[in-house]
């Protein structure tokens, strides 16, 4: 599992855990980064552009930070 596979696994939890609306967050989520996480798999290689704009959106959308 790479750092973007496991972004998305922690934006999902956060949503999941928060009682956010799945649809919007998601869609706000890919509008923002350019992807939709869901389609992050744990093979899929670590992009430094993917990894940078899912950080900025989850920041934006959220008030999540990524570490």
């Amino acid at each position: 599992m790479g750092k973007l596979y496991d972004y998305c696994t922690q934006i999902n939890q956060h949503i999941e855990s928060n009682s956010l609306d799945v649809f919007r967050t998601r869609g706000a989520l890919a509008i923002k980064c350019g992807f939709i996480i869901t389609l992050i798999g744990e093979d899929d290689p670590d992009d430094v552009q993917k990894i940078t704009s899912l950080r900025e959106a989850a920041h934006d959308v959220l008030g999540l930070t990524l570490n």
